[in-house]
């Protein structure tokens, strides 16, 4: 059987830039649950300020000189900042698989950017994002543990959320192992720097060396950034756990100003989603009766409406992803009562899938389904639910 057609039916692509649950400058530990709204210490109004370079930079009191022996990776002998990438690695290492809270905030000239993004070291996942875009302020956050994701929304007076399984959309690898994570954030505003070593600090029992920028690396001085000041603390091991930088880039004549504040917690310690996850149902798929049906569960959460339609999408062979546009058959169920928390309903088909037929108990039906692919979108409530079951492991795209 062809794949059958897996059409894109998410309401509102939510654009999900990062943030976390608590987070500082690597020194001290946060512990509870996922924060309810906006970052704990990155807040975003119509009038937000951004710490600048120069203001953190008086925070940090140097205790002593450092020495060679406690230089990062990536420091050369006279204390220069050499190469970034030795550093990033050093970094990347030490927090990719470590419970840790990162905060960014900053300014730029259409408006104001905060976000946080948290991981657990078993890997579960929290995003938040807050920006200010010429007045119009706009949240976004992701909440994901293992194969399920939820995502809301919010922006102006209008609340979208999403629910995943298995499914694309919930956090681009981009966020957990790009530009915007933990592992490379701090790091990647080193880049356009000409960092030193200026001295050591001494905080919550640590030593960071500090290093300091006041202009643009000889190499890197025909790119954009033309103008640079910033503040980095680094553990000798290279745990980049705070960079605080003002900037100017330059292109077609035009000169803006830039500023950007990354702090990392590396003793972030949180548990459980944040309490707007119990606002939407937590629907689950999975299959039963030898796979001859499945079974929609709401695991938790609230109810689901009566009249929800899941258009479905299934095949008799394991598929690498359902192609959107392929040729296939595909059906909708549609729910006769609400699905409370704990219950489930079941969904079979005839031989050749051109049938589906949906059940209040499990029932054996004459289809094998390998591969299960259901989407649904509730309108009243902006809500969409994405949900596949039989993916091959590593392409649940987080």
């Amino acid at each position: 059987m062809t794949s059958p057609t897996r059409r894109a039916a998410l309401a509102v692509a939510v654009a999900l830039l990062l943030v976390t649950a608590g987070c500082s400058d690597g020194t001290t530990s946060t512990t509870g649950t996922a924060p309810t709204t906006g970052p704990a210490t990155a807040t975003s109004t119509d009038t937000d300020t951004t710490t600048t370079a120069t203001s953190v930079a008086s925070a940090y009191t140097v205790t002593g000189n450092a020495t060679a022996d406690q230089y990062p990776p990536g420091v050369a002998a006279d204390g220069t900042l050499t190469n970034v990438s030795a550093i990033r690695r050093a970094h990347e290492s030490a927090v990719a698989n470590e419970s840790v809270a990162l905060t960014v905030e900053g300014t730029n000239p259409n408006g104001s950017t905060a976000f946080r993004h948290a991981h657990a070291a078993n890997g579960t996942y929290y995003s938040e994002r807050t920006s200010t875009t010429d007045g119009e302020r706009r949240t976004s956050e992701v909440y994901r543990t293992g194969s399920h994701g939820y995502t809301r929304a919010v922006v102006g007076n209008e609340t979208y959320s999403s629910v995943l399984q298995n499914a694309t959309g919930t956090v681009p690898a981009g966020l957990t192992h790009g530009v915007f994570s933990p592992d490379n954030a701090p790091v990647e505003l080193l880049a356009d720097g000409d960092y030193t070593v200026n001295g050591t600090v001494e905080r919550g029992g640590r030593t960071f060396v500090r290093l300091t920028a006041d202009g643009v690396p000889q190499h890197r001085s025909h790119g954009f950034v033309t103008a640079y000041e910033g503040t980095a603390l680094v553990t000798p091991g290279g745990v980049v756990a705070a960079v605080h930088a003002s900037f100017e880039r330059t292109a077609d004549n035009t000169t803006e100003q830039y500023e950007q504040s990354v702090t990392l917690d590396t003793d972030a310690d949180w548990s459980g989603p944040p309490p707007w996850v119990a606002d939407v149902p937590r629907l689950s798929l999975s299959t039963v009766e030898d796979k001859r049906a499945f079974e929609i569960r709401n695991a938790g959460g609230a109810t689901l409406p009566a009249n929800t339609t899941f258009r479905v999408d299934a095949a008799e062979s394991r598929q690498w992803v359902f192609q959107a546009d392929a040729v296939g058959s595909n059906a909708t169920v549609t729910t006769d009562a609400p699905l409370e928390p704990g219950d489930a309903v079941y969904v079979t088909a005839n031989a050749d899938a051109s049938a589906f037929t949906l059940h209040d108990e499990p029932e054996r039906g004459a289809y094998t389904f390998e591969d299960v692919d259901v989407r649904a979108r509730r309108g009243d409530a902006n809500t969409t639910y994405h949900l596949s079951w039989g993916v091959p492991p590593g392409q649940v795209d987080w």
